[in-house]
């Protein structure tokens, strides 16, 4: 049965039971998700923002569509039950364990590199899975502005298996908070559904989610128009607890790190809310850009 049928079916059974207006919806996400199966969001296509009285509505629609129906996968569009088939996500780029545990990136052997000792970041250790870059980055890209909740399943699934790099034996997970405005506009928050995604995972039964610890002080600029060094200053004082986390073991949730400006931020405002300690995952981690080397007349390099 296609996605379109099966929607079209549960409007049916909506419209016999008085529920027109639900059944209408349904056959309208219905019809956009055979849409989304024939051109997949890697292609290009958009999402309109819906109207404010729809979006939870949408949301929980799609995402119940994404785990019941078939699906294409994401990069090549082979028909099969997951968001993105294994022969494509055996070619994206996984972090391995040379990486530096503090920072995810290269280092020797899996130490603590030399920009983690010299300027350690506020949370302790931090997991990733995959380095960050074409394709991987259309994949999350679509997930994140374009409600991919199918990816966001599949990328947290994969994710999940990160649970023993942590010590603790139990977790309270904090996803990065939306401010209210872009939560609005959005309709969801994509750390929050890969922290949900993660704690139905067996491994992480003994977690929590703490989905009211942590607020947005104030609208930010979008850290993507920025540049790197402007990123700090751009969430500064952005977060802060509405509860005490004493003694807990915190671990920041998010979908991509690239200067870790965001995620530092929320580890301050966690541990001067009592914190433990604070670790944090992402699916992903953006290498920095490489450093420019200027060759002096006598040969000798200077950065």
């Amino acid at each position: 049965m296609s996605r379109y049928a099966g929607g079209y079916a549960v409007a049916c059974g909506l419209a016999s039971t008085g529920n027109e207006g639900n059944a209408d919806r349904v056959v309208e996400e219905s019809k956009r998700a055979l849409m989304m199966e024939r051109f997949p969001p890697i292609l290009g296509l958009q999402d309109a923002r819906p109207a404010a009285g729809l979006r939870d509505l949408r949301a929980a629609l799609r995402f119940g569509l994404a785990r019941l129906l078939p699906q294409r996968c994401h990069l090549c569009g082979d028909g099969q039950h997951a968001a993105v088939c294994a022969p494509c996500a055996d070619t994206l780029a996984r972090i391995g364990p040379d990486a530096c545990p503090r920072c995810q990136l290269p280092s020797v052997g899996g130490q603590v590199c030399g920009r983690c000792i010299r300027k350690p970041p506020a949370w302790g250790r931090l997991a990733a899975c995959w380095s960050y870059g074409f394709p991987l980055e259309r994949v999350l890209m679509a997930a994140k502005y374009h409600a991919g909740f199918p990816v966001l399943a599949w990328a947290a699934g994969v994710a999940a298996a990160l649970r023993p790099a942590f010590a603790a034996t139990r977790l309270t997970l904090l996803p990065v908070p939306l401010a209210p405005q872009r939560q609005a506009e959005r309709g969801y928050n994509q750390a929050l559904e890969i922290a949900r995604v993660l704690l139905r995972d067996d491994r992480w039964r003994q977690d929590r989610l703490a989905l009211d610890a942590m607020i947005r002080l104030r609208e930010t600029s979008s850290q993507q128009t920025l540049a790197w060094a402007a990123r700090r200053a751009n969430v500064r004082g952005a977060f802060a607890a509405t509860r005490s986390l004493s003694g807990q073991a915190v671990l920041l949730v998010d979908d991509v790190l690239t200067t870790g400006a965001t995620l530092n931020e929320l580890a301050r405002a966690a541990l001067r809310a009592g914190a433990a300690s604070v670790d944090a995952l992402v699916l992903a981690r953006v290498s920095p850009p490489a450093r420019r080397i200027r060759v002096t007349p006598f040969d000798r390099a200077a950065a």
